[in-house]
């Protein structure tokens, strides 16, 4: 995928979904917001990221918002480092699985994209056995 605000859109909300995959998997306890709502705000997210992925809505990074948006981009990454290592996983060795599977799904040398821009998986592929690391 080349840079460019559409591309952009895409990737966030493809970002976006990723989160809310790790939200379905954990169990909430003790003091928080009602479930109820916690659900309706990860729907409305989810559509959202969906909105951004369809091309029905668009984000752009202002220029003078670039330098922050660097900052949060760096501070995600550490902490979902900081996560997974809390949580005893081997991410450097899954980050290699998820690598070489995402190369799998290119054809000859090229990503075949969905409607939408997410990147689409060829007849045959497998998504990596994850649980060696988990």
């Amino acid at each position: 995928k080349e840079p460019g605000e559409e591309n952009l859109s895409v990737q966030v909300g493809c970002h976006i979904e990723e989160f809310i995959e790790f939200l379905e998997t954990v169990e909430i306890k003790g003091k928080t917001l009602p479930l109820e709502l916690i659900a309706a705000a990860v729907r409305a997210i989810g559509e959202f990221a969906d909105d951004l992925k369809k091309g029905d809505a668009q984000i752009r990074i202002t220029p003078e918002g670039r330098e922050q948006a660097l900052d949060a981009l760096c501070d995600l990454e550490v902490t979902l480092n900081g996560v997974a290592y809390i949580a005893g996983f081997d991410k450097d060795a899954a980050d290699q699985a998820v690598l070489a599977s995402n190369d799998a799904k290119l054809v000859d040398g090229k990503p075949v994209l969905k409607p939408g821009g997410k990147i689409g998986k060829p007849e045959g592929w497998k998504a990596p056995d994850l649980s060696l690391y988990a």
